[in-house]
């Protein structure tokens, strides 16, 4: 049975984003051996719209570009790498609830700073 294939324009359809965005990250090497058709136009298979999904979804998480290589080329190594992956994957999801923390002192900040100012009046 064959995997299922996407043309660039398909995937970025099915990942909602535009198709350079794609290409991209084809012509920086974190989505590999992709083949082309016939027309010469880029051909992924599931497998690799999903690690596209994973690499876009790291960046919006606030991975940096670095994390992002490393990453995908530990996924390409598969089953192996599971527990650095997930180390990684960790490590951020740490940072992101340090940052909502200094965030969310932020904002208390601020609003009792207005409740101050209003009181003022």
């Amino acid at each position: 049975m064959s995997e299922l294939k996407y043309t660039v324009k398909e995937a970025s359809e099915v990942l909602n984003v535009p198709k350079y965005t794609l290409s991209r990250l084809c012509n920086q090497g974190l989505i590999p051996h992709v083949h082309r058709d016939q027309h010469h136009r880029r051909v992924l298979e599931a497998h690799q719209v999903e690690l596209a999904r994973i690499l876009l979804g790291m960046k919006q998480a606030g991975f940096r570009p670095k994390e992002i290589r490393q990453y995908s080329r530990l996924y390409r190594h598969g089953a192996s790498t599971e527990a650095e992956r997930l180390a990684m994957l960790t490590t951020r999801k740490r940072q992101l609830w340090h940052e909502i923390e200094a965030r969310q002192k932020a904002i208390d900040f601020i609003e009792r700073q207005e409740e101050i100012v209003h009181d003022a009046k």
